[in-house]
């Protein structure tokens, strides 16, 4: 049955058209791999070949999709695929560690894990679940590796140009606020296996830290009406647990000057640590008194997606996919409608997604039998995606993350085309869009302007824009390169 079904994807995929078939290759290879790993690489390259082939913004998906499938079967090639930079290059590379700690690559998610480029870009999210999966030797490399990587986020050039943006539009500092929540939990939990002068030094320098930056606003709650509003006395509590075993007396100066701190203090002796002990101590109290538990479940995304996980959830446990399988057939109304279309590469709409998903959990859960659905996806290419999670399913493979896509081009823009001071002409270097004068370009400090009057220059804060977005291929370009002498 698995075979058969197999052998019908790869005969679709071989008549599908370019997009199509590079998509649904890279996930057969991933099945493929399951028995013939040869075999799977072989099929990997022909995908790839494929993506080198389509249009620059749909290439980008792709190759973003491609890390993916080779972190799941072949984790060698992951460095091998152009990457694509982005602002949740973190992200992205937590997903990649993730895979791989999920199909069992220990090894080469801690050699991607340790690689030292942007600091950014560390895995921190993942670091915790890595580290539970490693010899007290790694554990040190990988918490080392982070402290590094926080560090040079910290200190680095983009950290001291504040407010001067880089090329995907987000400062330094701004991502510095995003990485060092991950880099405090990671701490938390982890900090004994570092050395305990090692160990006080990275303390130290998070107390430094906390207390020379300003001080933000936030807002956390814990039990009994502690709250905290300032950011700073936040992540001093966080670490409350290894100062009071590092450097008694520096905690204690640090309650009795912070109000906020005090309060906390007063009540979680030692902090985060505190909670989570009073925590198990009521569950062992629970368990103890014959309470049972039926576990939880969490949602996440988009409000209007509530619905399908709930709906996908009760299909998983009683095995009827029918009210899930309605739902991915609105999305693909959705996708197809004929006054808004989804223009996104067909393997990232929202509906082939759940109709991956979908498949995938029947297989699990039904077997076999999980085939009777694909007579309910009305589209030849999202039925044969679905098909092949369907196999990978039955074939035991782990279920991978999925990545949705919507792009839904804005109208033309109407108006007067612009040419420049000097008479030459002004138009994208990708696609060829030409501005024209009502188009308007917004800069990091909220000034709202036509770009091309000014050369890229903002006149409300002066900075010098180096790259400009077009509103017709969406695609980044060197400013400089958009003008053109006929």
């Amino acid at each position: 049955m698995e075979g058969d079904l197999l052998a019908r994807a790869q005969e679709q995929t071989e008549r599908s058209s370019p997009p199509v078939r590079a998509a649904a290759r890279m996930r057969l290879a991933r099945v493929q791999s399951a028995v013939d790993i040869g075999r799977a690489r072989i099929t990997f390259e022909m995908a790839l070949d494929e993506i080198r082939s389509l249009p620059t913004r749909d290439r980008n998906f792709f190759f973003e999709q491609a890390q993916q499938i080779a972190a799941a079967f072949a984790p060698d090639l992951v460095r091998e695929i152009p990457s694509v930079r982005s602002p949740h290059d973190d992200m992205n590379r937590e997903m990649l560690v993730s895979i791989m700690l999920q199909h069992g690559h220990i090894d080469a998610a801690f050699d991607y894990a340790a690689q030292r480029d942007d600091p950014f870009s560390f895995p921190f999210g993942y670091a915790a679940n890595l580290m539970h999966k490693l010899d007290n030797e790694r554990k040190l490399i990988v918490l080392r590796r982070a402290t590094d990587a926080w560090r040079a986020a910290r200190e680095g050039e983009l950290v001291r140009m504040e407010g001067i943006p880089q090329q995907d539009g987000h400062s330094g500092p701004a991502r510095l606020l995003q990485l060092q929540p991950k880099y405090i939990r990671l701490i938390q939990w982890q900090w004994k296996v570092l050395p305990p002068d090692e160990a006080l030094v990275v303390v130290h320098e998070i107390v430094r830290f906390a207390i020379e930056q300003p001080d933000l606003a936030t807002s956390a709650g814990y039990e009994q009406g502690i709250r905290f509003t300032s950011g700073r006395e936040h992540v001093l509590f966080e670490i409350l647990q290894i100062l009071r075993q590092l450097d008694a007396p520096l905690a204690e100066s640090l309650i009795a000057s912070h109000e906020q701190l005090a309060a906390a203090a007063s009540r979680f002796p030692n902090g985060i640590e505190t909670i989570h002990q009073e925590s198990e101590e009521r569950r062992k109290q629970s368990v103890a008194s014959g309470a049972t538990c039926s576990g939880g479940f969490i949602m996440t995304g988009n409000s209007r997606d509530f619905a399908y996980q709930m709906a996908l959830r009760d299909s998983s446990n009683g095995g009827d996919f029918g009210p899930s399988i309605e739902y991915a057939l609105e999305r693909y109304r959705e996708d197809t409608a004929p006054d808004s279309p989804n223009h996104a590469p067909r393997a990232f709409w929202p509906s082939t997604c759940a109709f991956r998903t979908i498949l995938y959990r029947a297989g699990k859960r039904n077997g076999p039998e999980a085939e009777i659905l694909l007579g309910r996806i009305p589209d030849n290419d999202l039925r044969l995606f679905a098909q092949i999670e369907c196999v990978a399913a039955l074939a035991g493979l782990p279920e991978l993350p999925e990545t949705q896509r919507k792009y839904r081009p804005r109208p033309p823009m109407k108006g007067t085309h612009m040419r420049a001071a000097n008479g030459s002409t002004i138009r994208c270097p990708k696609c060829g869009w030409v501005p024209v004068q009502e188009a308007r370009w917004g800069c990091k400090c909220g000034h709202v302007w036509n770009t091309f009057e000014t050369r890229g220059l903002c006149p409300a804060c002066q900075y010098q824009w180096e790259v400009t977005i077009c509103y017709g291929c969406h695609e980044m370009s060197r400013h400089v390169d958009w003008y053109h002498q006929e």
